[in-house]
């Protein structure tokens, strides 16, 4: 990987991103502080840009479709895990109130949730991701993100949205899982 050579392989956002996040995640571990959006995004930033940087290292030896699902759920998984950390540290219940939301409403979210991320595993696996435009705008963001070439910024960019979703997932099987401990 050339280092100096227009486009990177890692661009400066996703450096950017990651080291912020870094910083302000362990801030507010070490702080424990009240959860705000900084901080949310900081917890999810930071698992993102680490392991899109480290899927780098297994692209020559795995399927591209295997790396990034493995990233999509090791991402969400660090994300929730930072989350409820944060959460519990200040003392907060790690969720929103399970008495709220029905069964018959979760497992609905849960149903769609889950089509929405298999739809967009579809789309991303069945259509050219890597050579989906070559024009000027697309120059730019591989200068902000990282060459096409190098595969990092299509990694960090489908990890991003996949994970949001894969988040929303696992989320609501967590609300399932201890609204029915709470039951028992």
């Amino acid at each position: 990987m050339p280092s100096f050579n227009l486009p990177w392989a890692i661009g400066p956002v996703p450096i950017v991103a990651t080291i912020w996040s870094a910083y302000v995640t362990t801030a507010a571990v070490v702080r424990r502080r009240e959860m705000t959006g900084e901080r949310l995004v900081a917890a999810f930033l930071f698992p993102l840009g680490i392991i899109s940087a480290s899927s780098l290292m297994f692209l020559l030896s795995y399927d591209l479709r295997i790396v990034l699902i493995a990233g999509q759920f090791l991402t969400a998984i660090c994300f929730i895990a930072t989350f409820i950390l944060e959460k519990k540290l200040r003392g907060d219940p790690a969720f929103m109130p399970i008495e709220e939301m029905s069964f018959k409403n979760l497992s609905a979210t849960l149903y769609f949730t889950a089509i929405i991320y298999f739809m967009f595993c579809a789309i991303t696996f069945n259509f050219p991701v890597f050579s989906a435009c070559s024009i000027a705008k697309c120059h730019v963001l591989e200068l902000l993100f990282g060459g096409k070439i190098y595969k990092f910024s299509i990694l960090y960019c489908v990890n991003f949205v996949g994970s949001l979703i894969l988040v929303g997932n696992i989320s609501i099987i967590l609300l399932i899982i201890s609204r029915e401990q709470t039951k028992n």
